[in-house]
């Protein structure tokens, strides 16, 4: 099918590019998408003037939108630019317009503002995974129950009662990273930085500090709280038992941690976060020179491991995920 490809950045805010995004994201979600801001044309403009938000669109050549795509930062991986809101509308789809238009946006020069190219890709369907990886981004973890899935619209089944992501990136950025980490996750570590050209060193681990620097970000809307931890101090144990109890009876409540690996008090952060029922899940890397290691806390919220749908190239690292949770009832 012949197309061609249009953006909107800073440098050329265009509207009808924007509103192209809309008509995509209507069509597959309705009112349902779950950041509800995307549904204010201004508020697009404004992100895209900022500079915070890169969007691509597929155009046949009658001109009517095919696809859409955007880039943007997901706090609190600041510099990694996520691919997201990835619709193929669809009475395109069968085309293979949606991989083009992922590798056109990354190669939008405003791209290179970014430290890396990142994805969440649902693991409701495989063709994001596909995608991702068709433009060079790598598996290297998994967000699990995240996003309530009751009321979301797409044309995709859900798979459990929250939505869960695998997570993928590329480096723009390729110096050499140090990592404080645990013993047996290092070769999951080693495996996936060789595979995207980057050096890795192994620090060993230090001692903690009197106060640990921690960012609390509460999703009260979809029940997931997100600890991001730059260094850990001696008081972790107690902070993170005062948010787990507060927040432990809300109904699907979870609990995700990120560790900044270049902190030596990494490893006895994990350590901490292990005894209160926190599990590794991969690794959220070069956000702005941050490497993260993502731990999860399920709180009595199954993870519906069988139901997910994997893309046999993000098999080995999904593997090696789902082994750090034993016991667990599967769906």
């Amino acid at each position: 099918m012949a197309c061609f490809f249009s953006g909107a950045s800073d440098r050329d805010p265009d509207r009808a590019v924007l509103e192209g995004l809309l008509v995509c994201i209507r069509e597959e979600y309705g009112d349902t998408y779950i950041d509800k801001r995307v549904y204010d044309l201004d508020w697009l403009m404004a992100e895209t003037v900022a500079g915070r938000l890169l969007t691509a669109v597929t155009l046949t050549e009658k001109g009517e939108v095919a696809a859409c795509i955007c880039l943007r930062e997901n706090p609190p991986f600041y510099g990694v630019g996520d691919l997201c809101m990835h619709v193929v509308r669809k009475a395109y789809r069968g085309y293979g317009i949606g991989t083009p238009l992922v590798a056109w946006v990354i190669g939008m020069p405003e791209a290179e503002r970014f430290s890396a190219i990142g994805s969440h890709n649902a693991t409701f369907h495989t063709m994001s995974q596909r995608e991702s990886y068709a433009c060079g981004l790598r598996p290297c973890g998994m967000l699990f129950n995240l996003y309530l899935s009751r009321g979301f619209v797409h044309s995709h089944a859900n798979v459990g009662e929250k939505l869960s992501y695998a997570v993928a990136a590329m480096p723009l950025d390729k110096r050499e990273v140090s990592l404080c980490m645990p013993e047996e996750h290092r070769d999951f570590a080693a495996a996936y930085y060789r595979e995207v050209g980057v050096p890795v060193r192994f620090l060993p681990e230090g001692e903690p500090l009197l106060a640990s620097d921690l960012t609390v970000l509460k999703d009260e809307a979809h029940h997931t709280l997100t600890l991001c931890l730059e260094s850990c101090g001696t008081d972790l144990e107690e902070q993170v038992s005062v948010l787990l109890a507060h927040c432990g009876e809300q109904l699907l409540q979870t609990a995700a941690a990120c560790l900044e690996l270049s902190s030596p008090t990494a490893l006895w952060g994990y350590r901490v976060l292990s005894g209160l029922g926190f599990r590794f899940s991969g690794l959220q890397p070069f956000c702005r020179g941050k490497q993260y290691l993502l731990m999860h806390h399920p709180m009595g919220v199954e993870i519906p491991f069988d139901g997910m749908q994997i893309d046999p190239a993000y098999q080995a690292m999904f593997d090696d995920v789902r082994a750090s949770f034993p016991n667990r009832r599967e769906s």
